[in-house]
Order: C-alpha cells, then sequence, then structure tokens
C-alpha cells in the first residue's frame, strides 16, 4: 500500500473538531469546496455546534438525507450524487460525512464513486458510528434489503469523532452502538470486557477511553488486512447471525430491529457456536449471554433458521457457498472462516430464545 494510502489515525475527544479546522485550512484543502452530508436527525441536533467550530463548514452546501439505516439504499445514494452534481462538485471538492452510520456509510460510497473518486472526511455523531463504522474506509449501501451489498473500500482523509455529540442521541440509539464495543472487548481485550462487565451502557458517562480503545483495535486489523482478504474477518464476530437477524427484522417487523440489537443477538448465538465448535468455555458463553442481555432486553426472533437462511447464505464473507462465521475460544482467541452444519445454527437460535425470562 502506498504511504499515502494509508488509513489516518482517528482524531478522538473534546478538541477533534478544532484538528478538523486547521486540517481544512491547510494547503492541501484550503481551495477546495466543501459539502457536507447529514442527516434529518443530525442537521439540527449536530450541524449547528459543528459550523461553530469547524468554520469552514460555514461556507459548505449541506446536502440532507432521510434518518435511519432503512435509507441506505440506490435511490438515496443517487440523490447525493445529483445534489454533488447540481451543486457543481468536482473530483477536488471535499464531502464531509456528519451523522451516524448510515451517513458515513452512504457519503462515503457517493465520494468514492462520484467522478471516481472525491475526497471524504467522517465525523461520525452517533456511538455506533463512533466506535465502529465511521472508522475503516469500508463504504456502501443495502441493495433490496440486504446489508451493504453494493460498496467500495475507499481511505477518507480524516475521522474525527467528537464525543459530546452523544449527548444528542435517544437512549436507544446509544445503546446499539454499545454491541460493538462488546465485540472488541471479546475479541481482542480481557480488561476491556471485565470494565464492561462492572456496568451497563447506561451508566456509563466517559465514553472517551472506551472510543479510543475501540479505535485502537479495529484500526490495528484494518492496517494488517484493509480489504478484508482474510484478518479483518475477526471483526465480523456476532455479525453472521446478526446481520440476517437485521434484514429478516426489517422485512417482517413494524418496528425493526436496530443495527446494535440485531449484533447483541447474534453475539448470543454465535457465542453458543464457539462454545459448541471451539470448546469456548461454558462459563463464558454464560458470562457473555448475562451481560448482553443486561444491555439489550431479550427480543423475539424475527425467524427461524428457514427464514433466515436465505440471508445467511448471502453474506459476502462466505466461501464456496458455505456460510463463514467468526468464532471466539476465548478471549482475544478468534478464528474465522468457521463453518458448521445448518442444525447447529438452528440451536444457536434456541439457544437465544431459551434466555426469555
Amino acid at each position: 500500500m502506498k504511504k499515502d494510502q494509508t488509513h489516518p489515525t482517528p482524531v478522538i475527544g473534546a478538541s477533534a473538531l478544532q484538528h478538523l479546522e486547521k486540517t481544512l485550512n491547510n494547503s492541501k484543502y484550503i481551495n477546495a469546496r466543501i459539502f457536507v452530508l447529514t442527516d434529518s436527525h443530525t442537521i439540527g441536533k449536530c450541524l449547528p455546534l459543528f459550523e461553530s467550530i469547524v468554520l469552514r463548514a460555514q461556507e459548505a452546501e449541506i446536502i440532507e438525507v432521510p434518518s435511519g439505516a432503512e435509507n441506505k439504499d440506490l435511490d438515496i445514494c443517487k440523490g447525493v450524487w445529483l445534489s454533488l452534481l447540481e451543486l457543481g462538485a468536482t473530483r477536488d471538492s471535499i464531502l464531509i460525512n456528519l451523522g451516524g452510520g448510515a451517513v458515513t456509510d452512504i457519503g462515503g460510497f457517493a465520494a468514492a464513486t462520484f467522478m471516481r473518486g472525491m475526497r471524504y472526511f467522517n465525523v461520525p455523531t452517533t456511538l455506533m458510528g463512533m466506535a465502529d463504522a465511521g472508522m475503516g474506509g469500508k463504504t456502501g449501501i443495502d441493495l433490496e434489503g440486504y446489508k451493504n451489498m453494493v460498496g467500495a473500500f475507499a481511505i477518507p482523509q480524516g475521522v474525527y469523532i467528537y464525543p459530546p455529540f452523544l449527548e444528542t442521541l435517544p437512549d436507544r440509539e446509544l445503546r446499539s452502538g454499545f454491541a460493538e464495543i462488546l465485540k472488541y472487548a471479546l475479541i481482542a481485550d480481557e480488561d476491556l470486557w471485565n470494565l464492561l462487565v462492572k456496568k451497563k451502557y447506561s451508566e456509563i458517562t466517559n465514553w472517551l477511553p472506551l472510543l479510543k480503545k475501540s479505535a485502537q483495535i479495529k484500526m490495528s486489523v484494518v492496517e494488517l488486512d484493509p480489504n478484508e482478504a482474510g484478518m479483518r474477518k475477526v471483526l465480523n464476530f456476532g455479525h453472521t447471525i446478526g446481520h440476517a437477524l437485521e434484514t429478516l427484522s426489517s422485512r417482517k417487523d413494524k418496528k425493526p430491529l436496530n443495527h446494535g440489537e440485531a449484533v447483541a443477538a447474534g453475539i448470543i448465538c454465535e457465542s453458543y457456536l464457539s462454545w459448541k465448535m471451539l470448546n469456548m468455555p461454558e462459563s463464558l458463553l454464560g458470562e457473555i449471554s448475562d451481560v448482553v442481555l443486561e444491555n439489550f432486553q431479550w427480543k423475539a426472533l424475527p425467524g427461524d433458521l428457514n427464514d433466515l437462511m436465505p440471508f445467511l447464505r448471502s453474506d459476502k464473507k462466505n466461501i464456496n457457498g458455505e456460510v463463514c462465521f467468526t468464532l471466539i475460544a476465548g478471549f482475544g482467541q478468534v478464528l474465522i472462516n468457521q463453518t458448521c452444519p445448518d442444525e447447529w445454527i438452528s440451536e444457536s437460535l434456541d439457544y437465544y430464545s431459551s434466555l426469555k425470562h
């Protein structure tokens, strides 16, 4: 990888936006036109504060998309492309994605493909975006409800994480991002897990150390495998079943599971598979289940294995038509590309369902 293609280290903390303002005023960007992509939540809750600190954003053209992951589709992305075209954006322009994971995914993909690539920055405003989606250069949109089926690996110019934006989030959205932090602890850091066990997400008042640890774990993996040829799949723990549950729920439920809720259930199911296939200690399976359910209310699954199978089989990380899982034998002991009989997947769903109380 060329030096100028390396992933930038996320800037995290109360001075992150001042760092972005300084960056935008350096010679590399000073003459560039700026566009800011927001959604209908962020435009009122975050944009005024953003513009008060990042002064160059006051001259930016604002492009607004509807909020919610269900809007991460081709029609919305086409609207972003058309807005950029009509507003006179060029390959030398800058797109700043100010919003949650859906905004950084759509905006990153739009930037990667508009005129074959324009520069972009991510400023995630949700816990999901700050802990996971806003970093790493994976961009994409859903296709007929199938998660992130169309996308590109496109490295942002920078990622700026400003924790005060978390104060704008509704409780359910804040909790959603906590699933990714639990995942990081299980795949890489037992000390982080022991910290998370001590308090629920709702009792955490200082997110900064958790965000820094999440970024450290994710970026250490991404740098070694930027295009997900192998090792980066360790970040998929909980997501094979989680994505399938999220997609099915979006089609069946009046109040669909959000990404974090689906991944939380996926973590429990894939922990069961880890116990069954890799001899992960049964005590750890129980502890994971307890911690997840202390933070995420148990919810009935949207369907059984037969309902989920079409979505499991469409997962991008599958090999030769077989559903592949990322599983753990213990903290930091991660194995990718694990396959199993369909009956065991069904057992994992039954295990989750048995935890209702």
